[in-house]
């Protein structure tokens, strides 16, 4: 696989084209549009809901959290990016925190309302994490930087010693460390890596790191295609290294950025943020990575829950693109079991591997019963694997795919971005179908906002789909994002059904929390470009993390009731027994449901969205619905929640 097609997810496809020619865009300057933007009011209810059986693992919630938020790069192991619960169908942006860091992975949530992120660049005080308070924004604590720090950002799985609780671990070349929720360090170990190339350390960075279930081991993958498992319990190295055939990967293209381009944007990075720990400015450090070449990996990986199989998206062997130059031009994903080696250690072991001409530029992204595996490649493919990876069946969406497959877990959605639209398609079981392209006009009415595209990978909720929109001036077809904000799509429909405007560009996730606020990681490459070029027309970069509040909290009690209702009298209809991991799931799901409706119909009083006399009723009809679902009776929790739901008409 190609340097430059496998991070064509985070950005850079917009970048190339944006800036062809300075002369294109200084041509714009002039325009003098009214600015007079879109208002959107409160959104009615949506018309979807779930049909069917959902997809549902069998295994237990002890050690990995119910995805009711982001406890992982993606979500979960699985890497689905889809949470159980609704995002606020209003909101606004409440704040920016630690603005002096460049946030390119997470920010994390954990069940106490504290938010995590690794801190990959910065200017100034240099730390490995960074803990702060959801609601405020105001730091908690800090983990200090020990030798080389970590890459892909920390992981959260529940303590099963201590139930209610959650440990954080976040994994360097050369410490593994677990930490309490308090900041209290539970241990930490060296990892005893050793860098296997001197002329080029990159090769030791963790990509990412994940839980594997089935020995009770976080397991890392590092650039150059090692694999280490270590104990969650001790932080103890359990299996020698393990290693992907494939073969460093190099720029089938050799395409890079314009010096021009550099030469414009690099000091704006570094009065931002500072340069990297090697002296590079932020801006050619991303460049040289895309384009230099020499990984094998470049994205992240996902375990399957129940299986504990391991998906990992990088390179093929050296011989495979027709030449044995000890480089690779495609891309390939392979299947890994980690098991007794039988003298009582653990060993890696690849199960099956499927190659990709042009690559493929995501992270597997699992179902939730681990039978479908999801990748895009390059070339405008959305491709469904079996779970032993072979293909089932591939749609092109017409344009090359920039991130993750997100993967609900119902109706057999999946939902595909590229650098200007998100789709909707439907896993029809031999086949796929696109249903639905995104309506993407928050910026409507905005002076200097030529074109609106896509900005992150698509983030599914019991209510909508949660994404990211870029608006700026059109250069032969791409954005130069000069604004970006946050919406929230019809999963019926694609259609928006709310927006406001944001900060800053992002190249982590849409994260949304268990009270509805949605999050977002400030990693302004694209932006930075935009500023660059029109340093009039946008706000300076910044980094850090900022807040979408909830506003309304009716309306997002409104639809955490409704979109229990509708999944307790979808798992009425169901087979107890034949579906009962189903059924199992939409009951967790809905007891979350009722809880986040609970609290919105709380804030909403104390926030006179919601009258006293309005509020009772809806409370008692949510405790008749959360004492039937405690004995197994979908029918009448499923009256209560109707009911309370109509009182919204």
């Amino acid at each position: 696989m190609t340097k430059s097609k496998f991070r064509s997810k985070k950005v850079f496809v917009l970048i190339i084209v944006a800036a062809i020619s300075v002369a294109l865009m200084w041509a714009f300057f002039d325009d003098t549009r009214p600015h007079n933007p879109k208002v959107f009011g409160p959104p009615a209810k949506t018309e979807w809901k779930p049909i069917g059986a959902r997809s549902a693992g069998q295994h237990s919630y002890d050690i990995i959290p119910e995805p009711t938020t982001w406890h992982a790069i993606h979500v979960d192991v699985s890497n689905a990016d889809s949470v159980w619960g609704v995002a606020a169908p209003m909101f606004e942006l409440d704040w920016v925190a630690e603005p002096a860091y460049f946030v390119g992975s997470g920010p994390l949530l954990d069940n106490q309302g504290n938010l995590y992120f690794s801190a990959n660049f910065y200017h100034g005080e240099r730390v490995d994490l960074v803990a702060i308070d959801a609601k405020t924004g105001a730091r908690r604590w800090t983990l200090p930087e020990i030798g080389k720090m970590s890459a892909g950002g920390p992981i959260i799985l529940n303590d099963p010693d201590n139930p209610g609780a959650q440990i954080i671990y976040l994994a360097g070349p050369e410490q593994i460390t677990a930490v309490r929720q308090d900041g209290s360090i539970l241990w930490k170990k060296a990892t005893g890596i050793k860098i296997a190339n001197a002329e080029d350390p990159d090769t030791t960075k963790f990509q990412n790191f994940n839980y594997h279930p089935a020995t009770d081991s976080l397991v890392t993958a590092t650039k150059s295609g090692a694999l280490h498992a270590f104990s969650r319990k001790t932080g103890e190295i359990v299996a020698p290294a393990g290693q992907l055939p494939g073969a460093p990967a190099i720029s089938g293209n050799r395409t890079s950025i314009p010096g021009f381009i550099v030469n414009r944007v690099d000091p704006l990075m570094d009065k931002a943020f500072g340069k990297t720990a090697d002296g590079l400015s932020l801006f050619s450090s991303a460049v040289n990575y895309i384009y230099g070449g020499g990984g094998v990996i470049t994205n992240y990986f996902s375990i399957d829950p129940d299986s504990s199989r391991i998906y990992i998206a990088a390179t093929a062997p050296d011989a495979e693109d027709g030449t044995e130059d000890g480089r690779s031009e495609i891309g390939a994903i392979y299947s890994l079991t980690l098991q007794d080696n039988g003298n009582g250690g653990l060993e890696f072991e690849v199960l099956n591997r499927n190659t990709f001409q042009g690559g493929t530029g995501s992270t597997p992204a699992l179902s939730a019963d681990g039978s479908r595996v999801y990748v895009s490649d390059n070339e405008g493919h959305v491709i469904a694997l079996d779970h032993e990876l072979n293909e089932v069946w591939r749609v092109d969406v017409g344009e090359p795919l920039v991130g993750s497959i997100t993967v609900a877990p119902d109706n057999n959605e999946i939902y595909a971005v590229t650098a200007k639209d998100v789709f909707q398609l439907i896993d029809r079981g031999d086949h796929g179908t696109l249903t639905w392209t995104a309506e993407l006009n928050g910026f409507d009415g905005y002076a200097n906002v030529d074109v609106q595209s896509n900005g992150l990978t698509a983030t599914v909720t019991a209510n909508g789909v949660v994404v990211m929109i870029g608006g700026g001036k059109e250069i032969i077809g791409r954005t130069v994002m000069l604004h970006v904000g946050m919406g929230l799509l019809d999963r019926q429909t694609g259609r928006l059904r709310y927006f406001t405007e944001g900060r800053e560009d992002s190249l982590a996730m849409s994260v949304v929390a268990a009270d509805g606020s949605i999050y977002v990681g400030h990693s302004p490459l694209r932006r930075a470009v935009g500023k660059a070029f029109y340093p009039d027309l946008t706000q300076d970069v910044i980094g850090g993390v900022a807040r979408f509040k909830p506003v309304r909290l009716d309306l997002l009690a409104r639809d955490a009731l409704c979109a229990a209702g509708a999944r307790a009298v979808n798992a009425n209809t169901l087979n107890q027994v034949a579906e009962a991991a189903a059924v199992s799931t939409d009951i967790r799901q809905i007891a979350f449901l009722i809880t986040q409706a609970e609290s919105a119909i709380e804030q909403a009083v104390s926030d006179s969205d919601m009258p006293q006399a309005d509020a009772n009723p809806l409370r008692d009809l949510l405790a008749q619905s959360s004492a039937s679902l405690a004995t197994g009776d979908l029918i009448e929790s499923a009256t209560a929640l109707t009911s309370a739901c109509a009182m919204f008409d």
